[in-house]
């Protein structure tokens, strides 16, 4: 017993200590601020790879009448998303799902700046091919090797997909993060909840549609992490 309160003793006093050195040193640093706070903001090479990414999923989908921006924008969300990949993007919570009003208006600068690919909203194909169209790949690869297959695997799973169905998902897979980082205990009813909370504009979706949706984002694993379903 004495030999148990000895050490309690001890540990206090290392705690008190430790704690004083602590705001110790953020006194020193308030008082006295040496040299500059350097921020880590995005570098061109960065903004380079989000529209090499963009470029790879358009050369793959641009024959496909479903992609347009509402589509591009919500697979560059999950592919980031599910990869984990630091790119310089701000998805906002949009009426659309979460949404980079910035991010397209970029992206389709630098498609057609490298000479890639145009978009052209009136006609049924978006994504018009230009004269360099497919000579990012190399850049792909060189940037993107790790992330290959994940990019593939959503690329493939989205191909056909209507853009209203992928806002869903995107919505969905918005709600399970937001519950994820609040340590919410998961419920199917609370998920489909949030997703009506999101905005007026998700009442346009049955709630047929939004299970049937949920059911396939289980099936294929593209959830956030965390989640075992």
């Amino acid at each position: 017993k004495e030999h148990i309160i000895a050490n309690q003793q001890a540990t206090e006093q290392l705690l008190k200590a430790l704690l004083h050195q602590a705001f110790e040193v953020e006194k020193i640093e308030v008082a006295k601020p040496k040299g500059k706070v350097i921020e880590l903001k995005p570098t061109n090479v960065d903004y380079y790879r989000r529209s090499v990414l963009a470029a790879e999923i358009v050369w793959q989908l641009h024959k496909e009448p479903t992609l347009g921006h509402l589509k591009l924008q919500k697979l560059i969300y999950l592919c980031q998303k599910s990869a984990d990949m630091q790119l310089p993007t701000n998805f906002l919570r949009q009426a659309m799902g979460p949404y980079d009003n910035r991010l397209m208006r970029s992206i389709d600068k630098q498609l057609k700046d490298k000479k890639w690919f145009e978009y052209k909203k009136e006609e049924v194909f978006k994504y018009q091919p230009l004269e360099k169209a497919g000579q990012h790949q190399n850049d792909f690869i060189k940037y993107f090797s790790a992330e290959s297959d994940s990019i593939q695997f959503i690329i493939d799973k989205f191909k056909k997909v209507l853009s209203k169905e992928i806002e869903i998902w995107a919505t969905l897979y918005a709600c399970l993060d937001e519950m994820l980082n609040e340590k919410v205990i998961f419920s199917e009813a609370l998920l489909i909840q949030r997703f009506y909370e999101w905005s007026e504009e998700k009442k346009k979706f049955s709630e047929k549609e939004v299970e049937r949706v949920f059911s396939r984002m289980k099936e294929t694993g593209i959830i956030p992490k965390g989640y075992n379903f």
